[in-house]
Parts: C-alpha cells; structure tokens; sequence
C-alpha cells in the first residue's frame, strides 16, 4: 500500500501544500508547533475520516477559514492498492458543520469508503499505555481492530448511541415511565455491546504471542508476557459469544439503583479494561520504565505484523515523533523492524539524525516551518 501523492489546503496551520512522498521513508522534520504532526494527522484523517487528536471539526480547519460560509479544509490521497490506484478525498465544512468523504472524485458512503487505505499510527502518548488511564487503553485496542475490520466502527457507534440514549433516561430520575424506557435500551445495549466484547477478547488473544515474541527480541528479557482483558461485568471474560448478551442484560438490571443515583451507565464495553502482565505481574505496578516502553514498542509491532498477515499487504505507518522518547537500544530496534518490512512510512522529528536509516533512494526528508513544506 503506497500513497503516491497527498495535497492538502485550509487544514490545520498547514498551507496549501502538495506532495509526493517516497515509496518507503519519509522523514518531516522541524520544530515543535510547525505542522509535521498536523501532516501525520491530515493522512490519518484520509485514512480513517477521523482524527486521532480531537473529536471537533472546528479545531481541523484553518482559522482563517472557519468562519466563512462554505469554505473549510480539502484532503486528497492518490493511493495505490495491489496495483490499482485510486483517490481518496475528505473535505471539512463548517458552516453548517459536515465531513464528507470522497473516492475517485464521488462522494462515498463510510461503508465505501474503508478498506482500501489503512495506516497505524505510533504516538508519544502510547508509550504511556501500560500506565495510564483505561480510556487510553480502549482508543489503542478499538483502532486496532478496526485497521482490522471495518465494520467495527459502526458497531462501536451504534453501542455509543444506545449509551447516550439510556445515559439520558438515567440523568431524569426513577420512574414509571424511566423504568419502562431502560427495559428497552437494557436490550439494545447489551445486543450492542456482544460484537465490541467479542472482537476485543479475539483480538488480544490473537497478537498475545506475537507481542511476546517482540518484546524478547527488544529486551532480551525472557520474563513471561501476558495480555489480559478486563471486561465490566467480569464474568464476561469467559462466557461464551452466545451467551454475552445475557450476562450484560443481568448486569445492567443488578446496576440499575446505582445507576440511577449515579446518572450514568456503570457496567458495558465502554468501562472495560485490559492490562499488560510481565512475569506474572501488572506491568503498571511492577515493570521498570525501559521494560514497559519494550512493552509498548512490542504492541505496536505485532499490531503491525498482525494487519499484514491479515491483509497479504503492509499498512502506512505514521510515527510522531516516537524516535526521541526512545533510547538508543529501543529505537534501534524499531529501526530494525522498519527496515525489515516493506511499509511506508511517515516520521516526524525535530532532529533528523534521531532518524536511523541512511539517506539514500530509500528516503527522503521534508522541512517543515510555518505549516510549509520543502523536500
């Protein structure tokens, strides 16, 4: 999968800009707050028709832009697939807010549209999976299996918006008429929460090996990697794909009090968890700062090798500036990986030399300043 071509005008700070990338490095380099994430972003957006940085339109439009009517912020990819080339377009309006995707110049329906353009992207703030906050967890775990199926998305919206309907009934208080709604939404919800559940356990037990393998290869550590996925309720760990709904559906009853006196749903994918183990222990408790940014390097990894064996063809990958967080053992390790396999790849950098892959036919640096770019 090759992007032969982006072009790019009124996102972000970016200039309009158009650009033609090399088959294998690319390296964007320039200070902090130019445009080289905004860049990453712009492709991701292409890719995915969503932002990995924020959920408003308003923030991927160009100020100057943003407030005339019928104006607004105009992507393109020229992509190549197995040898047939297609383009990829999103444009973002304000007024009134809309996104619309393009293929081939047509508008395109999202069930169209994915499929033939997938990236992964590899972010500063992943390597503080293993300790932060679950929600971070989830983005990581959801994203990759959608770069993996594409009609997860749609099933996570669908569980999203059952959720703020039966958040809602919950915020007015107990009633006749409340409780009647919920019993309704309660079956929604939990028919809605089955696929999310069962895509999520697949997902971690399929790459579980592969990121073990990685982070003995990275570490040199042979301590035991384990994955494990926390669901809300427990009991859904091991209950069969069959029988997921109705564990939920009696969760969400036996919730329903504290619910109710919360204003909010407690139990369902939504509030789910997984956790990285190491030699038998949570990473978040016991694992040094290097074994868990091994850790983390070994997720990305498999997630990668994961998506080409599934694809029968390598993914763009989209690195922000990951090279400085790493040491110099780590990032020499991911260089490896990346030379090793044959994806296209989009890294940014405030220092090129952090980036270790000869220059030559293989690569080709971009100077970003002031949302402009020269090769």
């Amino acid at each position: 999968m090759l992007i032969r071509a982006i072009t790019s005008e009124g996102f972000r700070n970016l200039g309009a800009i158009s650009l033609v990338p090399n088959p294998r490095f690319n390296v964007l380099h320039g200070e902090n707050g130019q445009g080289k994430t905004n860049l990453l972003e712009a492709i991701y957006v292409l890719a995915t028709l969503r932002s990995f940085r924020t959920n408003r339109l308003e923030e991927l439009v160009c100020f100057d832009r943003a407030a005339a009517p019928g104006t607004g912020a105009q992507l393109r990819a020229r992509v190549e697939h197995r040898q047939i080339e297609r383009l990829f377009g999103v444009e973002i309006t304000l007024n009134p807010p809309k996104k619309q995707a393009l293929c081939d110049g047509k508008a395109a329906r999202t069930s169209d549209y994915f499929g033939g353009f997938n990236v992964v992207l590899f972010a500063p703030e992943d390597l503080r999976l293993p300790k932060g906050p679950p929600a971070g967890r989830r983005r990581f775990l959801d994203r990759a299996i959608w770069n993996t199926c594409p009609a997860y998305l749609e099933e996570v919206r669908t569980y999203e918006r059952v959720l703020r309907h039966r958040n809602a009934v919950l915020r007015k208080g107990e009633s006749e008429e409340a409780a009647e709604l919920l019993a309704v939404y309660d079956e929604r919800l939990a028919l809605a929460a089955v696929p999310i559940l069962s895509r999520r356990r697949r997902y971690l037990d399929a790459v579980a090996p592969q990121v073990a393998r990685a982070f003995a290869a990275i570490s040199g550590d042979e301590l035991a990697v384990g994955l494990r996925y926390v669901p809300s309720p427990r009991t859904a760990l091991t209950t069969p794909d069959a029988e997921l709904g109705s564990v939920i559906l009696a969760q969400l009853g036996r919730d329903r009090r504290r619910d109710f006196a919360r204003g909010f749903t407690h139990s369902g994918p939504h509030a789910d968890d997984w956790v990285l183990d190491l030699g038998g222990r949570p990473a978040d408790l016991h694992a040094s700062q290097g074994q868990t940014r091994a850790l983390v390097l070994a997720l990305k990894i498999a997630e990668i090798e994961h998506l080409c064996s599934l694809l029968g063809d390598a993914p763009v990958l989209l690195l922000d500036d990951v090279s400085s967080e790493l040491d110099a053992p780590k990032n020499a390790a991911l260089f490896t990986f990346l030379r090793a396999i044959k994806s296209q790849v989009f890294i940014t950098t405030t220092s090129p030399s952090h980036i270790q892959i000869p220059e030559g036919p293989e690569r080709k640096d971009f100077a970003i300043a002031e949302g402009k770019i020269a090769g």
